[in-house]
């Protein structure tokens, strides 16, 4: 029996600032799909440098007014390259982040008022979604 998982809301990001940085990256927006921003216009990508206990690969910050706000999340990896995994609100909001080969694009799958640590089935769907995705556009 197949477990029925939440549609996620899909924001698409395209990098602002090529090479301006060394380990942060800024994004704004430039889709959304299946509701409403959960994020910020504009999003700040930095690696990890390895002071957190919890050892992600990269974190993920978001625009509130002129500042950048404390971290939203951690980004793990996943078992599929290029796919990351975290949450926001103490583990409210399941996140799938995707960067495209170069990272010159971010896809965040926001999935609402839904976490589960059971995240196989839900990597494939991203993974999935990108494919069909670059697939249309080619």
């Amino acid at each position: 029996m197949a477990t029925k998982y939440p549609n996620p809301i899909i924001h698409t990001y395209r990098e602002i600032n090529p090479g301006k940085y060394r380990s942060v990256k800024h994004y704004e927006l430039k889709n959304l799909s299946g509701g409403a921003n959960q994020l910020s216009e504009t999003l700040n990508i930095q690696k990890d440098r390895q002071f957190a206990k919890s050892m992600p690969e990269y974190w993920l910050k978001k625009r509130i007014g002129k500042k950048w706000s404390k971290p939203v999340t951690g980004l793990f990896q996943t078992e599929i390259e290029n796919i990351y995994f975290g949450d926001s609100d103490y583990k409210k909001n399941l996140i799938f982040v995707h960067f495209s080969e170069n990272q010159d694009e971010v896809t965040i799958f926001y999935y609402k008022e839904f976490y589960t640590r059971d995240r196989d089935d839900l990597v494939y769907s991203v993974q999935r979604h990108i494919w069909l995705n670059h697939k249309a556009n080619v």
